[in-house]
C-alpha cells in the first residue's frame, strides 16, 4: 500500500494582535493579516505542488464568536461584510470552515477566556453558529476552537450543529487554571490525546474509546505533533515558565510533546518532519494538520513566524515526503473524514 502524509493547513483566522504589527487602530479591531496577507500567501504558494499537481489548499477558520458581536455589532459580521473575498478563496478551492473563542468581557471591559460557564459556552456556540449559517448556509463543517479549548458539552454541542470534523487538539499537552479566580487565556487541556484523527469517547473527549465505550460522531483531528524527547522538554519548559508551575516539564519529561506553526522558522519546524519520517515506520498514512495566523503573513515584530517560513515549510514538507518514497496530498479539513 502507497504511504500518504495528507496536509492539512488551517488559520485561525483572528484580527491583527497589538504589539505583533505596527500601526493597529486604538479602538476596535484590525483585520489587514486576513484582507492583506491572506491574499498574498495564496501568491506566494501558489507554485508548490503535492504529488499529484495540485497547490496547497487552505482551511479558512473565521471568527463569529460574542467578541465580534460586542465590537462589531453582529457574530457574523466578517462573513457578511467580506463575503464576496470570503467566496473567491472557496472559489480557488479552499474550505470556510469556524473559529470560535470563549472571549468574555468582566464588569471592566476587560477581556478573559471564559472555561468555566459551560451553559455561557452552549449558548454562545448556538448562537453564533445560527448566525454564521445566515450569511454562509452549509459551511462551517469543520471547527478549530479558540485557544485549542473544549470540554465535553462543547464538543457535544459542536456534533449537534452538524460539525464534521474538530482539528483543535494539541496530543499531550494542557494549560489549566489552578482556580475559576485566575481569569487569563490560552487554557486547554489534550493531554491524553493521540497524534492521530479519532472519534471520542463520549465519557472524554481527549481519548480514544475503549471497548463498548460510546462514542461522539464528532472526528477529533489534532495537530501533528513531533515526540521528540529534547523539544518535548524544551516546550515543557516554556509552558513551566509561563504557568509559573513546575508540572508541564514533568509531563513533557513522560511524554514530550513539540509543535510550532507552519509559519515558523525552518529551523523550528524540522523536528516534525523528522516525526512524519520516524512514523511512515509504522503507518502507511499520516495526517499532517497545522495552522497559522494571518497576521504572521505580514511585516511583524516577531523573529519567529513569516509567510517566507510558511512558503519554506510547505515546500520542505513535500520534497521530504517525497524522498522517504511517499505521496504528499493537500486536503481541507474537512475532507479528512474521506481518508480515515
Amino acid at each position: 500500500m502507497d504511504k500518504t502524509l495528507y496536509i492539512v493547513i488551517g488559520c485561525d483566522t483572528d484580527p491583527d494582535r497589538p504589539g505583533f504589527i505596527e500601526n493597529l487602530p486604538v479602538d476596535g479591531l484590525s483585520w489587514r493579516g486576513m484582507l492583506e496577507g491572506i491574499p498574498r500567501a495564496k501568491e506566494k504558494v501558489k507554485s508548490i505542488k503535492d504529488s499529484i499537481g495540485n497547490s496547497p489548499v487552505f482551511s479558512w477558520c473565521l471568527r463569529a464568536d460574542y467578541q465580534i458581536k460586542k465590537i462589531h455589532g453582529s457574530y457574523n459580521y466578517i462573513l457578511a461584510n467580506h463575503k464576496e473575498f470570503l467566496l473567491e478563496l472557496e472559489e480557488d478551492g479552499d474550505e470556510l470552515a469556524w473559529h470560535p473563542h470563549f472571549w468574555k468581557d468582566d464588569e471592566n471591559g476587560k477581556w478573559y477566556q471564559e472555561v468555566f460557564d459551560l451553559d455561557w459556552q452552549v449558548n454562545m456556540l448556538k448562537e453564533a453558529f445560527a448566525a454564521y449559517q445566515n450569511v454562509l448556509p452549509d459551511r462551517a463543517k469543520s471547527v478549530r476552537m479558540g485557544w485549542d479549548f473544549h470540554n465535553n458539552e462543547t464538543f457535544g454541542t459542536l456534533q449537534n450543529l452538524g460539525i464534521k470534523v474538530d482539528f483543535s487538539g494539541i496530543p499531550r499537552l494542557k494549560i489549566t487554571p489552578k482556580n475559576k479566580n485566575i481569569r487569563s487565556v490560552n487554557f486547554f487541556d489534550w493531554s491524553l490525546s493521540p497524534n492521530h484523527p479519532y472519534f471520542p469517547a463520549l465519557a472524554d473527549y481527549r481519548r480514544n474509546a475503549k471497548d463498548n465505550e460510546s462514542i461522539f460522531d464528532l472526528l477529533e483531528s489534532p495537530n501533528f505533533i513531533s515526540k521528540s524527547i529534547i523539544w518535548g522538554t524544551i516546550s515543557g519548559l516554556v509552558l513551566a515558565k509561563k504557568m509559573k508551575d513546575i508540572k508541564p516539564l514533568f509531563n513533557a519529561l513522560r511524554r514530550p510533546s513539540y509543535w510550532i506553526n507552519i509559519t515558523g522558522k525552518s529551523t523550528l519546524f524540522a523536528p516534525l518532519m523528522d516525526q512524519v519520517k520516524r512514523d511512515f515506520k509504522y503507518r502507511d498514512k499520516i495526517f499532517f494538520i497545522t495552522y497559522f495566523h494571518p497576521d504572521e503573513l505580514l511585516k511583524n515584530k516577531s523573529s519567529l513566524y513569516s509567510l517566507k517560513n510558511m512558503a519554506n515549510n510547505i515546500s520542505s514538507l513535500v520534497e521530504r515526503v517525497e524522498h522517504y518514497g511517499a505521496h504528499a496530498k493537500f486536503i481541507q479539513a474537512r475532507e479528512i473524514l474521506n481518508y480515515i
